[in-house]
């Protein structure tokens, strides 16, 4: 993290929470940040799922080996209190199997809210809505409308 993007988890704060989901985000969800800023106990719930942190360290795993130039960007970062929205879009060049699914040499790009709830400068919980028919869409999956 660079030194303006520090964290002081000495004391939380909305500043220090969007700080942290910022950085979390400018470093594209890697398994390494989800291990560093995500608790060991770590839930995220998507749709009807609710997934552990090995199991977003696992998705994000095979999502960065098929988008191997994957990034994210906060299009907004919103927070109060102990938990912080974030609006963003993510990209990268369809290079690699996905689920079974070839590469297609497509970009691709996705778009999401995350609410994230943050204790002591580390994320316990998300709840995540990502656009998945055009996610799906553009790796070939379901043809386009």
């Amino acid at each position: 993290m660079s030194s303006e993007d520090t964290v002081d988890t000495g004391k939380p704060s909305t500043e220090n929470n969007k700080a942290l989901i910022r950085h979390v985000v400018e470093k594209a969800w890697k398994p390494s940040v989800i291990e560093e800023f995500c608790a060991s106990d770590y839930v995220i719930h998507f749709g009807r799922e609710t997934l552990t942190r090995d199991d977003l360290i696992e998705f994000m795993s095979m999502l960065h080996s098929a988008l191997m130039d994957l990034r994210f960007t906060a299009d907004d970062i919103i927070a109060e209190g102990d938990k912080v929205v974030t609006r963003w879009t993510a990209s990268g060049t369809h290079q690699g199997v996905f689920q079974g699914i070839q590469p297609t040499g497509n970009q691709v790009v996705f778009t999401g809210i995350t609410i994230s709830r943050i204790e002591n400068g580390i994320i316990v919980e998300d709840w995540e809505e990502v656009d998945q028919l055009n996610f799906t869409q553009q790796f070939g999956v379901f043809p386009e409308v």
